[in-house]
């Protein structure tokens, strides 16, 4: 009777392991809703306006992050890329109220249309953004994410761009 329980439970850990293996991976993490808009002024619903099925974001908190978020964008030649790509700066929500001082800022500082329709800015709480999208390092460093349309954060690697972060991410393309 001892074996047959054993032999059971071998089989029954077999079993689960094996589908477990075959199941679909959780998402790491969920974009919540926010109503905003690219620098270029169209307006738009995240996640759903995401401008592909799956889009690589480069999510950042602080301007002086910006020289991060540029590594990837040379590093991967984000600039002549038809590759569904986002930058969202995460402001907060205290940043409403000078929204178009912020804004006119940044448009100033990016006079390229086409660059200026991937800026996506976003007003909403940063603490509360980091904790949904499943963030480990808060808010001291950039993100460089995959997210699908539903929001589901598919992969996600933290700091500069480099060969290696950016093949783990392509994996989520597959």
């Amino acid at each position: 009777m001892k074996k047959l329980l054993i032999s059971a439970l071998v089989l029954i850990t077999i079993y689960s392991s094996h589908i477990h293996a075959q199941s679909v991976p959780l998402p790491l993490g969920q974009m919540p809703t926010i109503q905003t808009a690219t620098l270029g002024e169209r307006k738009l619903t995240l996640p759903s306006g995401l401008p592909g099925e799956k889009t690589l974001a480069l999510i950042a908190f602080e301007r002086e992050q910006q020289t991060q978020v540029n590594t990837w964008i040379k590093g991967l030649s984000l600039a002549t890329s038809t590759q569904p790509w986002v930058e969202l700066p995460v402001v907060g929500e205290r940043g409403r109220i000078m929204r178009a001082f912020i804004d006119s800022g940044m448009r100033r500082g990016i006079v390229d249309e086409a660059m200026r329709n991937r800026v996506i800015t976003l007003y909403t709480d940063r603490d509360e953004f980091v904790k949904a999208m499943g963030f480990k390092s808060g808010t001291s460093t950039i993100y460089a994410a995959i997210i699908n349309r539903a929001g589901q954060v598919l992969a996600v690697v933290e700091g500069d761009y480099t060969a290696e972060k950016a093949a783990l991410l392509a994996k989520a393309f597959e």
